[in-house]
């Protein structure tokens, strides 16, 4: 089963930290007229008039992401994930004269896309491999009852061996099927 990439979610915490580090440099600079929030209440529960509380906030759904992401369901964390990438971009867009930002703005938002993909990719291979063993059960039962019909020592051997087989599909469509249901279930 595909998981999140410890080396990606690092990245991600290296931009973010070089962000929380712009962002209190701004935060200290003095401005009259700064905003009472920087942001819409629907992307960040953080109302505040210093930047750096903005990226600490997605700093900790990272965090979150990062510790927690195998405890939460494959819906949570693809949730929680794309709302990190549209925090993070709109912390890029609140850079936008930043020498900094312009550097890593890309970079960013490439691996933050990443990790949606690899997210809804892990429950897109389950069911594909799901679907790959379900189609070998079926065609193991058709060679089965051909098998059946040779009523010789040489058929009944094939039909053991085809039986074998069958069992072995069988588990390992099992296991799928419990993989499947672990990662909707938010299990790891």
């Amino acid at each position: 089963m595909s998981t999140l990439s410890k080396a990606q979610l690092a990245r991600l915490a290296q931009q973010l930290q070089q962000l929380w580090q712009q962002a209190s440099e701004l935060d200290r600079q003095p401005a009259a007229g700064k905003p009472q929030h920087w942001f819409d209440s629907a992307l960040f529960s953080v109302h505040s008039p210093y930047l750096a509380d903005y990226v600490a906030q997605s700093q900790r759904h990272l965090a979150h992401l990062t510790e927690q992401g195998q405890q939460l369901s494959a819906a949570a964390r693809q949730r929680l994930t794309e709302r990190l990438q549209q925090q993070i971009e709109a912390l890029l867009r609140a850079f936008v004269n930043s020498p900094v930002r312009q550097k890593h703005a890309k970079t960013l938002k490439q691996r933050s896309k990443a990790v949606v993909q690899q997210l809804s990719a892990s429950s897109q291979q389950l069911y594909q491999q799901l679907s790959d063993y379900q189609q070998f059960e079926s065609r193991l039962q058709d060679m089965l009852r051909l098998a059946a019909q040779d009523q010789s020592q040489e058929g009944t051997t094939k039909q053991l061996q085809l039986q074998a087989r069958l069992g072995r599909c069988r588990r390992a469509i099992d296991e799928v099927e419990q993989q499947i249901q672990q990662l909707e279930s938010g299990k790891s």
